[in-house]
């Protein structure tokens, strides 16, 4: 459409002009009297009267300040709402449009999300990864807008793909090496120690080396308690005729500190042994 052009007809700013430096005059006459003026608490009634009569005044001009405003702002509140009004015709067409173009932008954005995801599901495909790493494969919100062009944004995937394909061979060669050491360690103390306990380590980032030092320390703990099982128990050190009692316990603290409990109990001929989770 041809470009508005608003025009002013007519346009007089508010005036109003009022006897103020009459009043003023007259106000500083009239309270002059009653500044500094005491009162005992026997004319508490008189101040009380002339406070109101003061008050009457104060009133009385705020009265006229509120009306003649309202009538300078006639002119003002009517050009308004002939503003809005206005306004309401062009809403009326805009909007229907808006909604037309807010369904084009998401049809965009659907079409280039199928193909971004359609890209993501050849990528995990490549590089062979598996849920736990495909799922960090997402579309990012930034993707689906206009300037992020599918070349940039296939060139991003391919980057982190390949990231997470290198992460996903690692995690695998340490889980061998863990299975690999704990059937090794079973094999040499007769143990039966599991694997998946020592595997699930690797999911709280524990070195593949601490984990190891771990099955070992494991394999002789198991090794020594199974050697004190084996003990008569009229021939273990430190052995009185006492009833024997069981007792289940759920115990937290650090490796070393569980360590120690280990040794301890270990020490003091007590039949012990780790429950699996």
């Amino acid at each position: 459409m041809n470009e508005l052009q608003v025009k002013t007809i007519d346009l007089t700013p508010a005036k109003v002009e009022f006897n103020f430096e009459e009043l003023s005059a007259v106000l500083d006459d009239q309270l002059a009297k009653y500044e500094g003026l005491e009162f005992t608490e026997q004319d508490a009634t008189a101040c009380k009267k002339t406070i109101t009569e003061l008050n009457k005044g104060k009133k009385a001009l705020d009265t006229y300040r509120k009306e003649t405003k309202k009538e300078l702002t006639v002119s003002v509140t009517r050009f308004e709402n002939q503003c809005k009004e206005l306004g309401k015709k062009f809403d009326s067409v805009i909007n229907p449009l808006k909604e037309q173009h807010d369904q084009f932008e998401e049809k965009r954005k659907e079409i280039k999300r199928m193909e971004i995801e359609g890209y993501i599901d050849h990528l995990i495909h490549i590089e062979g990864l598996n849920d736990k790493y495909a799922s960090q494969l997402v579309v990012e919100e930034s993707y689906l807008t206009k300037s992020k062009t599918i070349k940039s944004i296939k060139e991003e995937l391919i980057v982190k793909a390949e990231h997470l394909g290198v992460q996903q061979d690692k995690e695998k060669a340490d889980q061998e090496v863990i299975k690999s050491h704990v059937d090794l360690i079973n094999l040499e103390n007769g143990t039966d120690l599991l694997n998946i306990t020592y595997i699930s380590l690797l999911d709280h980032e524990i070195p593949v080396n601490e984990i190891k030092n771990q099955i070992e320390r494991d394999a002789k703990i198991k090794v020594k308690n199974d050697q004190m099982k084996e003990v008569p128990l009229s021939e273990a050190p430190g052995h009185t005729e006492e009833d024997i009692f069981v007792e289940t316990y759920h115990v937290e603290g650090t490796e070393g500190q569980l360590q120690k409990l280990e040794e301890y109990m270990s020490s003091q001929s007590l039949t012990w042994s780790v429950m699996e989770e």
